[in-house]
C-alpha cells in the first residue's frame, strides 16, 4: 500500500501547475501489476487463474477447492458461463471428475459446471460436446467415492444439463449412458434428499413447454417428428430443435419401468436413512411424486395400465380417507381440488 501511495503522489498533478495544451505524454513506466491492483483483472484472466490452480495437483486442497470456489461465483454471470468454451475451460474443468483427485473437488468441480449449464443453453450445447452423461450419472450409485454430497451435486449438474436440452435427454437413453435406469435407481437412495431431488427432476422433465394435444401418444418420438407437423413453433418452446423435452421423458417413463418405480416409491416407500431406521413415508417427497403422476397422466396424457390404475386407486382412496376427505388429501399432497379429480379421473 507504501508504494501505490508513492507512486500515486509523484504521478499526481499539481493543482499550481500551469494548463497545457499539450496532450499528457505516454507513460511507459507504468506497472501492469499496479494497474491491475487499481483496477481490478478482468473476469476472463481471473476464470483462467482459478481453472489453472483448481487442475494443478502442486497445489493444496484447500487452494484447489478455493479457486473453484471462486470461479463458480464468477460463472453466475451468464456472460462468464459462456465464455468458458472461448477460454477453452470445459475440458479441464470435465477432466477434474475423471482425474484422481479428492471427493471434495470432484464435488465443487460439479458445482461449477452445474451453476454454468442453468438456464444456459449455450453452456448446455458446449458441455454436452465432451459427452459428459456417461460420466455424471455414474456418481449417482453410492460408493465411497460417490457420498450423498457427490451424489446430490451431480443432481444438481444433471438437471442444469437436461432441462429444456432434448439432445440431452435423448442421450440418456444411450447403452454407455444407461441414464434412466440410474435416475430410477436413485428413487430408492439410502438419502431421502438424493430421492427429493431426483423425483423434482424427473418432474421437469415431464413438464412441457407448450400445451400437449390429447390425441398424443409416445410412439411419435421414433420419428423424431412434433405431435403436429402442421403446427407454427411455439416461441416459448424449448430453445433446442427437434421434439421438446418431455416427449422424451414420456417415452423412457414407459419403457424404461419409471412409471412403475415412482408409484412403488409412494405405494410401497423403501426405508430410508444410513441404516434403514426411517420407515415412513417421507410427505415432502410424495407430494413431488403426486405432482410427477399428475404432470404425467393428466398434462402429458400418458397411458396408465389397468394394474397401475387399480394400484394407484386403491392407495389413494386409502389415502384419502386416512386424511379425513379428498379436501384434506389435496392439501396434503399441495394439489388443489381440481388437479386431485383430474389425477383420480385418471384411474
Amino acid at each position: 500500500m507504501e508504494s501505490l501511495l508513492r507512486w500515486s503522489i509523484q504521478n499526481s498533478t499539481s493543482l499550481d501547475s500551469a494548463p497545457s495544451d499539450r496532450p499528457p505524454a505516454r507513460r511507459e513506466d507504468l506497472n501492469p501489476e499496479i494497474i491491475d491492483m487499481i483496477l481490478g483483472k478482468p473476469d476472463s484472466e481471473l476464470m483462467k487463474e482459478d481453472v489453472a490452480v483448481a487442475i494443478d495437483s502442486s497445489k493444496s486442497e484447500d487452494e484447489r477447492i478455493a479457486a473453484l470456489d471462486h470461479l463458480e461465483m464468477l460463472i453466475e454471470q451468464i456472460d462468464n458461463a459462456n465464455n468458458l468454451e472461448k477460454l477453452k475451460l470445459w475440458d479441464p474443468l470435465h477432466s477434474l471428475l475423471t482425474s484422481q483427485v479428492s471427493t471434495e473437488i470432484k464435488v465443487q468441480a460439479l458445482w461449477v459446471i452445474g451453476t454454468a449449464l442453468q438456464n444456459n443453453p449455450a453452456a448446455q450445447d458446449a458441455y454436452l460436446a465432451f459427452n459428459p452423461l456417461p460420466t455424471l450419472v455414474s456418481f449417482l450409485t453410492p460408493s465411497p467415492e460417490s457420498t450423498t454430497q457427490t451424489r446430490s451435486k451431480a443432481i444438481y449438474t444433471l438437471s442444469g444439463l437436461l432441462k429444456h436440452n432434448a439432445p440431452a435427454v435423448k442421450l440418456l437413453s444411450n447403452p454407455d449412458t444407461n441414464g434412466w435406469q440410474k435416475l430410477k435407481d436413485a428413487l430408492q437412495d439410502t438419502s431421502i434428499a438424493i430421492r427429493r431431488k431426483t423425483i423434482f427432476l424427473l418432474g421437469a422433465l415431464l413438464i412441457p413447454t407448450s400445451p400437449v394435444p390429447q390425441t398424443h401418444q409416445q410412439p411419435l418420438l421414433l420419428g423424431n417428428a412434433p405431435a403436429n407437423p402442421n403446427a407454427t413453433p411455439s416461441t416459448s418452446a424449448t430453445v433446442h430443435e427437434g421434439p421438446a423435452t418431455y416427449t422424451f421423458a414420456l417415452e423412457a417413463f414407459e419403457k424404461n419401468g419409471i412409471l412403475d418405480a415412482v408409484i412403488s416409491s409412494i405405494v410401497s416407500p423403501v426405508a430410508y436413512g444410513v441404516d434403514g431406521e426411517n420407515t415412513e413415508a417421507d410427505h415432502d417427497y410424495e407430494e413431488k411424486a403426486l405432482r410427477v403422476l399428475h404432470t404425467y397422466s393428466v398434462t402429458c396424457h400418458g397411458p396408465l395400465s389397468a394394474s397401475q390404475k387399480e394400484t394407484l386407486k386403491r392407495w389413494t382412496e386409502s389415502q384419502k380417507t386416512g386424511s379425513g376427505g379428498a379436501q384434506q388429501l389435496a392439501e396434503r399432497w399441495n394439489l388443489t381440488g381440481t388437479e386431485l379429480g383430474e389425477f383420480t379421473a385418471k384411474l
